[in-house]
């Protein structure tokens, strides 16, 4: 075998094994197709968090009015942009060279299996004792006429200029986040979501996503629920959404956060028999291995719904 361990993707589910295994003296590869780090450095958390902390500050500001604290800071965007892109530019390549000089081999391409212990990448056949397949998740497109005029939270993460008025398909947690800063930031903010009234399922203590909700609608922030967008089009006025029951609403801008969807296309997991769910992800036990020995597959792109 070329490699003891191979990983697909450089997220943290592979830069936290690869590094120790390779210092251990495994022979171990990293597959990568884009920038390292994965979502959460490149396009996700670190991204998040920068732009967030303004907001963080200002909430504490509000609370220490008249405590210490005479007046608010005034936010502005296009600086807490060009502060992020500082922050996040220079961490795929210090991700790499990381793993680089922890002696992990880097292959730059796309993976696909050729067998249980073979991939191949840009037409090059690497095998492998062990592989583990930590290619992460995308956002959801909605699939409805018109839907190519939304962003996604990638798209957001990088918009350099905040629009006037910003509708958000979706209830999770990119949602409450997107719609928490760009109010913050003076968007008016309209949340749409399909089911009921029920925001942050899967675990979030619902008191205090109550309480959450509140304070948004306090802040200018509109939820409405229990409307489902069927289409989309752009008028002179920005992109109209159109409903059931006539529901409609224009906005300059439209963030599609209708969930995400686990990395497991155009990989070939059918040619070695991987049993995996194109919503759901990849199957494992709880030593996060699939049905075929050998092979594992962590982070956002397996079935478990944590660690």
């Amino acid at each position: 075998m070329d490699f003891d361990v191979l990983f697909i993707g450089s997220g943290q589910g592979a830069y936290n094994g690869a590094i120790p295994m390779s210092q251990a003296g495994l022979k171990v590869a990293v597959a990568e197709e884009g920038r390292f780090g994965g979502v959460c450095t490149n396009r996700g958390c670190n991204a998040k968090i920068t732009l967030d902390r303004p907001v963080e500050i200002l909430r504490q500001v509000e609370q220490l009015q008249e405590k210490g604290f005479n007046g608010a800071p005034i936010l502005n965007w296009e600086d807490l942009m060009a502060h992020k892109h500082e922050v996040i530019d220079g961490l795929s390549e210090s991700n790499r060279m990381k793993l680089v000089n922890a002696g992990v081999t880097i292959l730059t391409g796309h993976a696909k299996f050729v067998d249980d212990h073979t991939v191949s990448i840009d037409g090059h056949h690497y095998s492998s004792t062990k592989i583990v397949i930590v290619s992460g998740q995308h956002p959801h497109q909605m699939e409805i006429p018109g839907s190519e005029l939304f962003h996604d939270s990638t798209d957001f993460l990088v918009t350099e200029h905040l629009p006037a008025k910003m509708a958000i398909i979706g209830g999770g947690y990119v949602a409450m986040e997107s719609a928490t800063i760009a109010n913050a930031f003076g968007c008016d903010v309209t949340v749409i979501l399909r089911g009921g009234t029920k925001v942050l399922r899967g675990g979030f203590y619902q008191p205090y996503v109550q309480k959450i909700i509140s304070d948004l609608q306090s802040r200018g922030v509109k939820f409405n629920f229990s409307e489902s967008i069927e289409q989309a089009r752009q008028t002179t006025a920005g992109i109209q959404l159109n409903g059931t029951d006539g529901y409609q609403l224009t906005a300059d801008y439209v963030l599609d956060a209708s969930g995400r969807r686990p990395n497991v296309q155009n990989m070939d997991l059918d040619r070695i028999g991987l049993k995996f769910d194109e919503a759901t992800g990849i199957e494992v036990d709880d030593h996060l291995q699939t049905n075929v020995p050998g092979i594992y597959a962590t982070g956002g792109c397996n079935s478990k719904n944590g660690p």
